[in-house]
Formats: structure tokens, sequence, C-alpha cells
């Protein structure tokens, strides 16, 4: 054996056989088995009865129902501490009636948003754990002026995120905050239309009467943001694709609000330009759009606004070329990855046949037709972009347009099928308003 095992050895056996450390460790058994027994000597027996005094209105528990939700509350603590059998609080007597029957190991449910908010701020200022788990598995909702009692795991059928499940969700489960305690809940939405949300969360189909229900459906979607319902909604709408042919669906959405999970390629993605400008046919080359996992995919429109757009004029032909801000533009990009347009974005929009053009409030045939009869106003330069020594430029300003989102030589491409635009400086100030008064 070592010196190091020899050195432990030694003082295991000097510790074992010190006589005061003995000692010291028999009084600490001693000491904490007489703790122990003072506490069961001074713990109430179950039977024995307390009175509490709320708001003046005196109520009788027994020591079982005081500490049914427990080990440990307000009511426990405050008896174990004070040498008394009696308490007064300062607190509703008519919510604590309701607080009784809990301990007393009944069922108890709110009437109203109210009431419950009331218990839910009690519950938590007595530490009564058990009810206000209780409490927070359901949400009280005043919807203009119709109350709903709904579970908390309704509002996650439509994602994790939204109206319900975020700041709201937060300030309703931790009612005491710096500010105070939080208010019952009033949303002043329309109740009829809520109510065929909460239908849709439970799984029913919503039977969508006219156009102006599935407006009002998606304006209150958008507003709890209920994105899948949202998706749902928009993908209810279709538009007629030309005279007898049919009719396709269509999908229109803000281009930030373009999910790139949802998008699917077009039919045909090795179409060229020139073909299709020869053929005036685009449907083949259109982004698809899958909004919802049942049912057929979507032809994908985007709308864009504030754009700077060119004319360009050369004695060939006229194109339009657009400039976007930084986000629109990183969406684009985005856009072009996900569809696998290794050549980019085309900085280029093309105008399908049967656009619907405004410019300057007048409805126009074409930009053709608009800059060969001076329709509109111009102030053509040089043009420094293009290779092309006749090529002259004129701005334009693109208030806003709905775009069908093509893959064309590679590239993510705008087919416009409604846009408005401004010609000049002199017709953006005529749409500026005067202050009233």
């Amino acid at each position: 054996m070592n010196a190091t095992s020899d050195s432990a050895a030694t003082s295991t056996k000097t510790t074992s056989t010190n006589p005061n450390f003995m000692e010291r460790a028999l009084q600490q058994i001693l000491q904490q088995r007489q703790q122990d027994q003072k506490k069961l000597i001074e713990e109430p027996p179950n039977q024995a009865i307390y009175t509490i005094v709320v708001g003046g209105k005196a109520f009788r528990l027994s020591w079982e129902s005081l500490k049914s939700d427990g080990p440990s509350n307000f009511f426990v603590e405050f008896f174990r501490k004070k040498k008394t059998k009696v308490m007064h609080i300062d607190r509703d007597p008519d919510i604590f009636e309701l607080i009784v029957r809990h301990l007393r190991g009944y069922y108890i449910r709110a009437t109203d948003d109210i009431q419950n908010q009331a218990l839910l701020y009690d519950a938590t200022y007595f530490g009564l754990n058990r009810l206000t788990k209780v409490l927070q598995e359901y949400l009280y909702l005043n919807v203009g002026g119709r109350v709903f009692r709904l579970p908390w795991s309704l509002f996650q059928k439509d994602g994790t995120h939204n109206f319900f499940t975020g700041p709201l969700m937060h300030s309703l489960l931790s009612p005491h905050t710096e500010e105070g305690n939080s208010p019952p809940v009033y949303i002043d939405r329309d109740p009829d239309i809520f109510a065929d949300i909460v239908n849709h969360l439970r799984g029913y189909t919503i039977h969508i009467r006219d156009e102006m229900h599935r407006k009002n459906l998606l304006k209150d979607a958008q507003y709890y943001v209920l994105r899948q319902l949202n998706d749902k909604l928009l993908t209810a709408q279709q538009t007629v694709a030309g005279f007898g042919d049919g009719s396709k669906a269509e999908v229109l959405l803000l281009l930030q609000d373009v999910r790139v999970v949802n998008m699917l390629p077009p039919k045909v993605t090795t179409m060229s330009i020139q073909n299709i400008l020869i053929s005036q046919d685009w449907s083949l080359t259109q982004i698809q759009y899958k909004r919802v996992m049942e049912g057929p995919p979507h032809a994908l429109l985007v709308q864009v606004s504030d754009l700077c757009m060119q004319i360009h004029k050369s004695p060939n032909r006229v194109k339009l070329m657009y400039e976007m801000n930084e986000v629109d533009m990183k969406k684009m990009k985005t856009l072009a990855n996900a569809a696998k347009a290794i050549s980019g974005v085309n900085m280029e929009i093309y105008v399908d046949t049967y656009c619907a053009i405004t410019i300057d409030d007048n409805q126009v045939k074409s930009i053709d037709y608009c800059i060969e009869n001076d329709l509109i106003e111009t102030n053509w330069e040089s043009c420094k972009k293009c290779n092309l020594e006749e090529c002259q430029m004129s701005r334009l300003i693109l208030q806003r347009a709905i775009c069908g989102v093509h893959l064309v030589d590679n590239m993510i491409t705008l087919c416009a099928l409604r846009l408005e635009a401004i010609s000049s400086r002199f017709r953006l100030n005529l749409k500026r308003q005067f202050l009233s008064g």
C-alpha cells in the first residue's frame, strides 16, 4: 500500500473513532427527529374548522379543504404561522364563494368573461395553483358583445403564432403585472364572422354564402393572423380565363406575403420569351401555388406597388423596365431561388394582351397606343442602359399592378394583367390632397 492509501486509511480510522464527531452526528439526527415530530404535533387535524371573513361575509372551512389546493397556499401558510382560526380578507365574497366550492372538491365554472377573469385574479392572489391551471385551460372572449368560451388548444389548430397565442395569451395567463390586472378580453369585431372562424378551427367546413361573406371572413382571418384560413379563403377566389375558355383557379397575394414553400414549378420550364411573344400564351410558364393540403394548385398572381418604371422606345419595340425598393427586390430574388431561376430576376415587365391599363386616371388600350397618339405626358431622354443608340427613355410611376409570376428564360418574370400609373410629376402633384378646413 502506498503512502497516499495509508494516509486516507488513517484519516478514516481517526474520523470513525473520534468521539466528538460521533456525538455531533447523533445530536443532528435527534434534532431533525424532534423537528419532524414538532411539525406533526403542530399540523392541525383535517376536521379542524377555520373561519375566513371575505368582504364582511364569513366562510367556514375545514383544514382538509384549505390544504386541498396545496400543499401550500395563502390560507395554509397564514394559519400555520398565526395562532388563530380567523382570517379577514378584503376581496369579493361572490368570487370567493366559487373558490370555496373548488376547495371542497367541486368543479366550478365562470358564468362569463368578467367572472372568469376575477376568478383568475383571486386564484393567483391566493396561490391556488390547481385552480389557476384549470382556469387557464379556457379562454373567455367577448367578441362584439357575444361571449365565447374556448379551449386555448383550439387556437393552435391554425399555427402556433397568431393573435391569440401571442401577447394576448401572455397577458391573460399572467394577470398580475406591474401595470395592474389585465382586463377581460373585448374584441370589437363581428361575432357571427368569429363564430364561423371557430367552426373552421374545430374542423368544420365554412359555408361561404357570397363574395361579401368571403371578403369579411378574409378580413377577420387577417386580423386574427390565422394564416391557414387566410390561405383557404384566398384560394376560394377564381377568375375567368377568357371567354369560353372555362375558368382557372388563381391566387392573388401581396408580394411580401408569398411563401416560397408553397411555390410549385410551372407546366413548362424551358420556354423562351420569343415563343411566348409569338403565341401570346403565358399560361404554360406561370408559377403555381399550393395554399392548402387538399385541392389543386393555383396560378400565382402578385400585387406590387410604388415602382419606378421606365418606357424604353426604340425603332423595333417599346418595352417597360422597373426598379424596386430593396425589400421587394430581395423578395423577388428569393422567389427566383425557390423557382430555380438560375438567371435571377428579369427587370423587364411584360404586358398581357388584355391588360387593363390606367394612366393618369384614364383607361388606355396599350402603352404603344398612348405613345403613338401622345395620350400621356412623356419626357424623352437618351437611354444610357440599352446598347441601342436610338433608344429613348421616359419615366412612369407605377402605383400598383397585378402581375402573373412566370419562369421564362430561367428568370422570374412579371406579366402585368392590370396596372395603374402616373406619367409625370405634374400628374402626381394633381393627386395631392389638401388638408380639410
